[in-house]
């Protein structure tokens, strides 16, 4: 690793004598841990640090094994983003470029394709202001009243949209066309980019004339007047109603071009609309959007029909494995804090000590707690999370350490089932994925005394952590690491909690709303019922 200044105080290397084994090979790792200071903050670090380094920075995934479960709710709800909680913002912006490729052609501009785009989004921020909907670009800019005013009831948007201005809604230079919705916009064909320009393509086009026909005309030109003189007025807002991100007509073209969209049949490895099909039935069913995963993977058995109610209990499973590796991480780190930054054998000896006692000498081997290991999966993972929001760290350790050996169970119970779905979903190269996760973490251990897999673990997820860290520093100065080994302690940087990651179903949920699948009270619509009754049929 390239040192960031020579005249560093100390550089000490540290080598674990330990192994990283996976399923294919061990490896010696040595790491060099580099360090001048006896503890930091975050918070206390300043430009004097290391010949003006950046200081250490946060992260969702110390441990990098949480890109598994992104690929896989990738593959499950394909086309839409955790950030991207509008589908009206699709047609919106086909219609935008196609009105700016108008604009550009007939001269009647000079506005920077960016900029017309930035304006749009802001504009249409004022336009949802007093609608009482969430999720809206440039929203939260205009509630803070950040805006400027030209006048009395006339707002500056060219001032907080330009991307050359001070005070501006979206730093991301194309807004959140760019930063978010133009994945998606790829994806359905809808979008291409060329010599950083934006183009429509075929489908996008249509989906534009598709908008257009959604709007008149005379609302349409007044709101690229706004964008193009860099204003809108309170007076206009009104006027521009009909524009407005969830306003789509039932049964427009435009409706029908986004729905198309939504619940086209799935592509090959693509489970979007069977996807909707559970969640709508489980909408049906009174159960809670936040409970829609917990509930896929209770009634596995009962969808086997259905591809996707596999896919999500796979998800759970690995939302189950990362969850519980990165509640023993949180317990090594809350223990290098509690320990006063400890040598590491001292920090291995007291988690095992701590760990040990709850155990009260009931197993001697991995493989014998195993095998007494039968209690439900979503209970422990509920129990797990409890443990951590309690802050009872040693007992979410013992209990992660049960959930990992449960998940091992239901792995050899559905083995041929798991290791397909990974294959055919090209899931297998994915870090922290349940057959590597469990090999790496549980499988391999299996005929060790837990006195000596409790240190090895420990060991373990602390190299992998280090090595995931450097290597997501890349040519910046940001450290990731939340711990450091220096003058033979280890150093506490940061405490991180484990987190879960987001499958995309709020804006799945948001997106059937739009369209008119669901009602105010979240009740299902006759849309809904028809897509239901008709599920499966050409």
């Amino acid at each position: 690793m390239p040192l960031r200044s020579q005249n560093a105080k100390s550089i000490i290397a540290f080598v674990y004598n330990n192994h990283i084994n996976t399923a294919k090979e061990q490896t010696k790792v040595d790491i060099i841990f580099i360090s001048p200071m006896a503890q930091y903050k975050q918070s206390d670090i300043t430009d004097i640090y290391w010949a003006s380094n950046e200081g250490f920075k946060g992260g969702r995934d110390p441990l990098g094994i949480q890109n598994s479960s992104i690929a896989t709710y990738t593959k499950l709800l394909p086309g839409l983003t955790n950030l991207t909680r509008h589908i009206r913002y699709y047609s919106l912006y086909c219609w935008l470029l196609s009105e700016y490729d108008k604009l550009e052609i007939s001269g009647k501009t000079s506005l920077h394709q960016y900029n017309f785009i930035r304006r749009a989004e802001l504009g249409m921020a004022f336009i949802m202001k007093d609608q009482g909907v969430g999720s809206i670009v440039g929203a939260m800019f205009i509630n803070q009243k950040r805006y400027k005013l030209i006048d009395e009831g006339i707002y500056n948007i060219a001032d907080g949209a330009d991307f050359d201005s001070n005070e501006k809604y979206w730093t991301f230079k194309t807004g959140a066309f760019g930063q978010y919705y133009l994945g998606s916009l790829i994806y359905y064909e809808l979008v291409k980019i060329e010599e950083g320009r934006f183009y429509l393509r075929k489908k996008g086009k249509e989906l534009a004339m598709a908008f257009s026909l959604s709007v008149e005309a005379n609302t349409r030109d007044l709101f690229i007047e706004c964008i193009l003189d860099g204003r809108i007025e309170e007076k206009e807002i009104n006027k521009l109603q009909s524009l407005a991100i969830h306003n789509i007509a039932l049964k427009s073209k435009e409706w029908q071009s986004l729905n198309h969209l939504l619940i086209k049949e799935d592509e090959e490895s693509s489970f979007r609309k069977e996807t909707i099909y559970l969640l709508l039935r489980d909408l049906n069913n009174a159960i809670e959007i936040d409970d829609f995963v917990k509930n896929r993977f209770l009634h596995v058995n009962e969808d086997k029909s259905v591809a996707a109610s596999f896919g999500w209990y796979f998800y759970y499973l690995c939302e189950c494995l990362h969850y519980s590796v990165d509640s023993i991480f949180c317990l090594v780190l809350n223990k290098i804090h509690d320990l006063h930054n400890p040598p590491i054998r001292v920090l291995t000896e007291d988690i095992v000590s701590s760990i040990m006692s709850t155990l009260d000498g009931k197993y001697k081997t991995i493989d014998e707690w195993k095998n007494d290991t039968l209690g439900n999966i979503d209970e422990l993972y509920d129990k797990l999370r409890e443990t951590i929001k309690n802050q009872e760290y040693i007992q979410a350790a013992f209990l992660s350490l049960t959930l990992l050996l449960r998940l091992f169970n239901e792995f050899e119970m559905n083995k041929k089932a798991i290791l397909g779905f990974e294959k055919q979903n090209d899931l297998k190269r994915q870090r922290g994925i349940l057959s590597e996760g469990l090999n790496a973490y549980v499988s391999q251990y299996l005929s060790w005394p837990i006195s000596k897999y409790i240190p090895t673990l420990v060991t373990q997820i602390m190299q992998e952590h280090t090595i995931i860290a450097i290597g997501k520093m890349g040519r910046n100065n940001s450290d990731l690491r939340k711990f450091i080994y220096e003058e033979g302690r280890i150093v506490l940087v940061e405490i991180r909690y484990p987190v879960e990651t987001s499958p995309r179903v709020d804006s799945l949920f948001n997106y059937l709303k739009d369209l008119s699948y669901l009602d105010s009270n979240n009740n299902l619509t006759d849309v809904a019922y028809n897509f239901l009754r008709n599920y499966g049929k050409k």
